[in-house]
C-alpha cells in the first residue's frame, strides 16, 4: 500500500517459511496491491514462482500500488473479496496512512461479522514509525546503510578529485531522520534537516545562501570539493513552498477524471 521500501518480498518469504511449517495454507498475492485486491487480480504463492526474488527485497514479485483503503465501497469490495476466497488473514504492507486504513478496516470487517483478520506489516524509508511494541519498521536501517555507502563513495571521489561539490537528495518526504542518520553515519559539509529551517522560519534564498557560504568558507581554505546532503521534503518545509503545494493538491483533488488531470497540467 506505501511507497517502496527495502524488505517487501522478505516478508513473502517468511510467509512461505510460515507456509511450509503449516498444512492447508494457501497464500494469494494480489497484484500492484489494493489495485489487484479490488479488481481480483492475484496469483498462488509459492516458493517455486518466488525464488528468482529471494532476498532481494524489492516489491517487484507481485508489485505495489498507490490506492488507499479510505473509502466505504473500496471496504465493501475488500470485505466481498476475502469471504469469496476465504481468506483467514489480509496482510497490508505500508507507513503511517496505511496503518490507520488498516485499523478501520479491521473494525469494519468485525462490525460486518468477517472472520478476516487484518496484519499491518510496518514499511517505510522515512523512519517515522515508532510505538513501544515496534522493534522497527521495515525498510529504515537498510536504506540508510545502503546510501551512506553510496555518500560515502562519492565523499571518496570528491576528496580524491578535489574540484567536485555533490549535492545528495535523499528519499524521505517527512521528516528528516533519513537525511540525518545518512549524515550521521558519513559526516558529509553539510547537511540540511528540514525541521530545522521551518523552526528558523528560513526562506530558499537563506538556504540556498547558506549553502553557498559553507562553499565560500571551503574555497578561502583551498577546498574546493564537498558534499550536501538535502531531504526530499524539504520545500514543503518551506513556508512560500507550503501554500504552493497545498494550492495545487487542492486543484488536483478538485479533478474529476484523467481528463481533467490533463488539462489541468497542460495550464500549469
Amino acid at each position: 500500500m506505501g511507497r517502496q521500501a527495502p524488505g517487501g518480498n522478505n516478508i513473502i518469504d517468511g510467509l512461505l517459511r510460515f507456509q511450509a511449517q503449516r498444512e492447508n495454507v494457501t497464500l494469494y498475492g494480489f497484484i500492484n496491491g489494493v489495485e489487484g485486491l479490488l479488481g481480483e487480480d492475484f496469483e498462488i504463492m509459492t516458493r517455486e514462482n518466488f525464488a528468482p526474488y529471494l532476498n532481494l527485497g524489492g516489491y517487484d514479485y507481485i508489485g505495489r500500488g498507490s490506492d488507499r483503503l479510505s473509502e466505504e465501497g473500496q471496504k465493501a469490495k475488500t470485505l466481498e473479496v476475502c469471504k469469496k476466497l476465504g481468506l483467514t488473514g489480509l496482510i497490508l504492507v505500508g507507513a503511517t496512512a496505511n496503518m490507520s486504513e488498516s485499523a478501520y478496516l479491521a473494525e469494519y470487517f468485525l462490525a460486518n461479522d468477517c472472520q478476516t483478520k487484518v496484519v499491518m506489516v510496518p514499511a517505510t524509508v522515512d523512519g517515522n514509525i515508532h510505538h513501544e511494541y515496534f522493534q522497527t519498521s521495515i525498510g529504515f536501517d537498510t536504506a540508510s546503510k545502503v546510501y551512506a555507502q553510496l555518500i560515502g563513495n562519492m565523499l571518496t571521489d570528491s576528496a580524491s578529485a578535489i574540484k567536485y561539490w555533490y549535492f545528495i537528495r535523499l528519499m524521505g518526504k517527512e521528516p528528516s531522520h533519513l537525511a540525518l542518520e545518512c549524515a550521521l553515519k558519513t559526516q558529509p559539509n553539510m547537511v540540511i534537516v528540514s525541521e530545522e529551517c521551518q523552526d528558523r522560519r528560513q526562506n530558499l534564498n537563506d538556504i540556498v545562501n547558506n549553502i553557498c557560504d559553507a562553499i565560500c568558507m571551503r574555497a578561502d581554505d583551498g577546498k574546493n570539493y564537498g558534499c550536501v546532503l538535502i531531504p526530499e521534503g524539504l520545500l514543503s518545509y518551506v513556508a512560500s513552498f507550503n501554500i504552493l503545494i497545498k494550492e495545487l493538491n487542492q486543484l488536483f483533488l478538485e479533478a474529476k477524471s484523467a481528463e481533467d488531470t490533463a488539462k489541468l497540467q497542460a495550464k500549469l
